[in-house]
């Protein structure tokens, strides 16, 4: 029979997992120093900004208020100025309905618009009434005619 013992030139050859551990470890290296140059470079182009910046602003006045420092406090954000805060409509719905009310209020009843006058409010419908009543004042010795001056021509 024929020898079936290969071994003669020593140790047989396995095969390896293909990942070369040397060349992982150099590709970590070169990400760690590339991510690193890179926060410097943004870290340093902030600083650089945050520079220009506060060397642009302009001299204030003596006497205006100070320039508003924001800071954190417990997590959360204080503005750092003390001008009071916008007055803002946080419930419109119940404004305009509030302000529909008073028109209302002021188209259905009567009142006075200016009383050293005698001048006075009431409800359209009234006014409708007293004026079917009573009519329009009529024009008294107007001739109604044309608007144009007529002009002879000879």
């Amino acid at each position: 029979m024929a020898d079936t013992n290969h071994d003669h030139a020593g140790p047989a050859r396995t095969e390896g997992d293909g990942i070369v551990y040397r060349g992982l470890g150099w590709a970590m290296a070169v990400l760690a120093i590339v991510t690193l140059i890179c926060y410097g470079i943004v870290v340093g182009l902030y600083k650089f900004m945050e520079s220009r910046a506060v060397a642009g602003d302009t001299n204030r006045a003596p006497l205006a208020a100070p320039r508003a420092q924001p800071s954190i406090v417990d997590g959360r954000l204080m503005p750092g100025n003390t001008t009071p805060p916008a007055a803002l409509l946080v419930n419109e719905p119940v404004n305009l309905q509030t302000f529909r009310a008073q028109e209302e209020h002021i188209l259905t009843s009567y009142g006075w618009m200016d009383q050293n006058a005698g001048t006075i409010r009431m409800p359209i419908d009234r006014a409708k009434e007293l004026l079917m009543e009573r009519g329009l004042p009529a024009r008294s010795s107007i001739s109604v005619g044309p608007a144009v001056p007529k002009v002879e021509v000879r």
